[in-house]
This record gives structure tokens, C-alpha cells and sequence, in this order.
């Protein structure tokens, strides 16, 4: 009995430390659509993936794209409700690439890493929305479904790939 014990308790602390390790992840897979929903006619493909760190307390990021051109701005949006492709996408919280307003172009042609890095500061985020001023309101809209990538070019001005981070 004692051995039973023993193991049902061994057992459910290997089970817990192994949930409690995973990582929170999201991507999105970015296609051709602009930050009202509207489909766009592009070769550019991407993917984004984020990872929850230090606790919930920082993110890590990276963003890959094939066949953009122009690159002239890329961000994460934020709305009100979880959102789909085809949905209006929310304000600007985030700025892969600078900041408001845009310097210029990238002209050429970007095939692989356009931005990789952590967002670890509210003063990083650059939000208008009330409810998405901290980390941690930035991770729990993109549990809620309400976070969109978008990446501008200046052939696309209001959005070229789109994907909604899940």
C-alpha cells in the first residue's frame, strides 16, 4: 500500500513539473490580407511566433517572411474581440520596426528574418488602447484571440500579410 502511495505521488509530481515547464506559444501564419480584411493580391508569405517568458512577464518574438518588398512597417494590432482574417484588426500596440510614423522603405526584397527580439517593458508598447498598456495585458489579448500581425509595404500601405496570433 505504502508502495502505491509512494508511486501515485511520484507520478503526479512528474506530471505537474511537465505541464508547469511548457511554455506559452502563439503564431500566426501571415497571408495576403490588409488591417481591414480586405483579401491582397501578394506573393509574400510569413510566419510570427511569440513565447511567453520570465514568468509571463516578457515575450520573446520573431517574424519571417518570403517575397516582401517595400517593407514599410510591421506591428502587432490590437481589437476589441477576437478577430479573424477577415475582420477589422485594431490599433497599433506594438512596432516591429521602429515606431510611429515610419522613416521610410525597405527596398529590397526581404526572404527570412525581418524582426526577432523581447518586449519586456510597458514603455515598449506603444498602445492607444487603455486595456493593453502592460506585458501582461499584451499577452492576455493574444490568449483572447483580439491580436493581429500586420506588415505594410508602401505597394500595400494599409496592410500586405496578415495573421491573426494564436
Amino acid at each position: 500500500m505504502r508502495l502505491i502511495i509512494i508511486s501515485c505521488i511520484v507520478g503526479l509530481l512528474y506530471a505537474g513539473s511537465g505541464h508547469a515547464d511548457k511554455p506559452m506559444r502563439f503564431k500566426a501564419q501571415l497571408e495576403g490580407f490588409d488591417l481591414a480584411g480586405s483579401p491582397v493580391n501578394t506573393a509574400a508569405t510569413g510566419q510570427a511566433r511569440l513565447e511567453v517568458i520570465d514568468d509571463g512577464s516578457a515575450l520573446a518574438f520573431r517574424v519571417n517572411v518570403e517575397n516582401l518588398d517595400n517593407l514599410l512597417m510591421a506591428h502587432i494590432h490590437v481589437a476589441d474581440a477576437a478577430v479573424m482574417l477577415t475582420d477589422l484588426a485594431g490599433p497599433p500596440v506594438y512596432w516591429f520596426n521602429g515606431g510611429p510614423p515610419p522613416a521610410g522603405t525597405v527596398a529590397e526584397v526581404i526572404n527570412g528574418r525581418l524582426a526577432q527580439g523581447y518586449i519586456f517593458t510597458a514603455g515598449q508598447l506603444d498602445s492607444p488602447r487603455p486595456d493593453v498598456t502592460t506585458v501582461e495585458e499584451l499577452v492576455a489579448a493574444i490568449a483572447e484571440g483580439r491580436a493581429s500581425v500586420i506588415i505594410h509595404s508602401s505597394d500595400f500601405p494599409r496592410g500586405e500579410l496578415r495573421g491573426t496570433l494564436q
